[in-house]
């Protein structure tokens, strides 16, 4: 009687837990385009330990950010300039800003260019934004351009957090049903089974929703320096002393191969043309004494 009442446990809850734990994750597009607002946000003490399922709110709205800003400065300033902006998130530290990716292209000293990634939270970004525009300034660049983009995740952490509430349930159960006495291996070792095979669908929704949280409480930031045009650069005379200096050593290589060439000519010269113009000779003064 007992394992037939097992039995007809662990098919009731497998019934009413399983529908609700795999359902797929769908992708909603953004379509707000603007400053991150309050609601946007998850507190920094949720972030950090990636909650609990069920804790979220259903009425906010979870949206991941990302800004993009462009900025034009002298070809001398953009190296410097993109190390004293990578230098206040590293002095930020990790919680507050993260450099993902920094690049610099140093194509010729009128030609340089760098790239920063970050992902910072968003209130300290407020302040990161200021010391951008103050250190560009005082380089004397200016911003060309900047953009935001936000995706809305709401839908995805909602669903998420459904799915591991009802996996922890499902996971509560068999551990009580696993509690009963006298039940025959079969069924244990089929609920250890399905119990392991929970848990690890619980870890994973788990990193899911962390991850996902991260994108929330964490905006991400483009920035691109660029050397601003000038309309007579040193590299565009550049040229002209280059071909000033390899002067000498242009007409030495023009010498040098006309001496290769005569080195080239002077064995045909030798053993063909001269016999040539021999017989040619010969030929001629052979027809005059034939006429004579």
């Amino acid at each position: 009687m007992q394992m037939r009442a097992l039995g007809v446990g662990f098919a009731v809850i497998l019934a009413a837990c399983t529908d609700t734990s795999m359902e797929t994750l769908e992708y909603e597009p953004a379509s707000a385009m603007a400053p991150v607002p309050q609601m946007s946000k998850m507190s920094a003490d949720e972030g950090a330990s990636g909650g609990a399922a069920g804790e979220i709110e259903a009425s906010a709205n979870y949206l991941a950010y990302r800004y993009g800003y462009d900025f034009s400065l002298p070809a001398a300033a953009v190296k410097t300039t993109a190390q004293q902006h990578a230098d206040l998130c590293l002095k930020a530290g990790p919680r507050l800003c993260q450099i993902l990716s920094q690049s610099t292209q140093d194509y010729d000293v009128d030609n340089v260019s760098a790239n920063i990634t970050l992902r910072a939270e968003p209130d300290w970004l407020d302040g990161f934004r200021t010391q951008m525009s103050e250190t560009v300034t005082e380089a004397d660049g200016k911003l060309t351009s900047s953009r935001v983009t936000a995706e809305d995740l709401t839908r995805q952490i909602l669903d998420v957090d459904a799915r591991l509430s009802a996996q922890i349930t499902l996971r509560d159960r068999l551990q009580g049903l696993l509690e009963t006495r006298n039940a025959e291996l079969a069924d244990l070792l089929a609920l250890e089974r399905e119990l392991a095979r929970v848990q690890g669908q619980i870890e994973s929704a788990t990193s899911t929703l962390r991850a996902l949280r991260e994108r929330v409480n964490m905006s991400i930031v483009d920035i691109s320096y660029q050397t601003r045009s000038r309309a007579v650069s040193s590299s565009a005379i550049s040229p002209i002393g280059r071909a000033l200096k390899q002067f000498v050593g242009t007409v030495s290589q023009g010498i040098a191969a006309v001496i290769n060439f005569l080195a080239f000519i002077l064995p045909w010269l030798l053993f063909l043309v001269l016999p040539l113009i021999w017989f040619v000779v010969w030929l001629r003064r052979r027809k005059r004494t034939s006429k004579a």
